[in-house]
């Protein structure tokens, strides 16, 4: 399992590979097409330092509180084809891999939950056989706070879509232990996990979450995660988010490379 971080200028790109980086994630401009990295600026990115691009991630929501948004589905499909076009740069990854981030659970009056579950196994079948066509995976980042909230969901989805294209983005701190616990979801979900993700997060006296934020900053027990997924599944990136500092940044990645030490013994 190498280590990967979302792209950004805190740390020249040319100088990751010495502090012991060897793949960035990126992202496409949401709804905004306009938005979307071209290839040349992704090739900016990764050529200084020889890296390799973990995946490239949007943000839409897919289903709103009567099903499926097929504008989004058309968006997310655009972008499908968009990280197709990007084979070669993918590293270690056994094929293209598109995280998708549902950007929050469907709000407002007349909310009906199985539309809305419904919707989400429609659009994600919908961008799933544009996937399977491309030879892609479709890697969906669970989170409390969005339409995909537990590994237990993720699962009900997965049996619906039946597609091998569908897989999951983990970032334990996004859902365990309040949604799953930690080690069973990284067990339920092993044969499904595209990638992973390393932050951390705090919780209020209510367990709602306070605050997100870098590895060691927060409740996550990182032994047990980093653990856990070299138990069960072979991970080929983990990438490192919310980190407001350089130092934050090596405070992280020290934690996870002991953790990773621990383990492997």
């Amino acid at each position: 399992m190498k280590l990967g971080l979302m792209s950004g200028n805190m740390v020249p790109a040319a100088e990751l590979p010495s502090l012991g980086f060897k793949a960035v994630q990126m992202f496409f401009g949401g709804n905004d097409a306009s938005k979307d990295p071209t290839t040349e600026a992704i090739d900016e990115v990764l050529r200084p330092g020889n890296l390799a691009l973990a995946a490239m991630t949007l943000h839409v929501d897919l289903v709103e509180t009567q099903g499926c948004i097929p504008e989004d589905v058309d968006r997310t499909i655009q972008c499908v084809e968009k990280t197709a076009a990007l084979a070669g740069r993918f590293g270690d990854n056994e094929r293209p891999v598109l995280v998708w981030h549902p950007s929050g659970y469907p709000e407002g009056e007349g909310i009906d939950d199985d539309l809305v579950f419904q919707g989400l196994c429609e659009g994600l079948g919908t961008v799933c056989k544009a996937a399977e066509q491309q030879n892609l995976a479709i890697a969906v980042e669970i989170t409390r706070a969005g339409s995909v909230g537990s590994a237990e969901m993720f699962l009900l989805i997965r049996d619906q879509v039946k597609s091998d294209a569908l897989g999951v983005c983990i970032d334990a701190a996004n859902f365990a232990p309040d949604r799953t616990p930690l080690e069973r979801a990284v067990r339920m979900l092993r044969s499904d996990i595209v990638i992973a993700h390393a932050k951390d997060s705090s919780f209020t006296d209510n367990g709602e979450v306070a605050d997100y934020g870098p590895v060691g900053t927060g409740r996550l027990d990182y032994p047990t995660y980093i653990r856990s997924l070299q138990a069960y599944c072979n991970v080929p990136y983990l990438v490192f988010e919310y980190y407001r500092s350089r130092e934050q940044l090596l405070t992280a990645r020290d934690i996870v490379n002991s953790c990773l030490t621990t383990g492997a013994g």
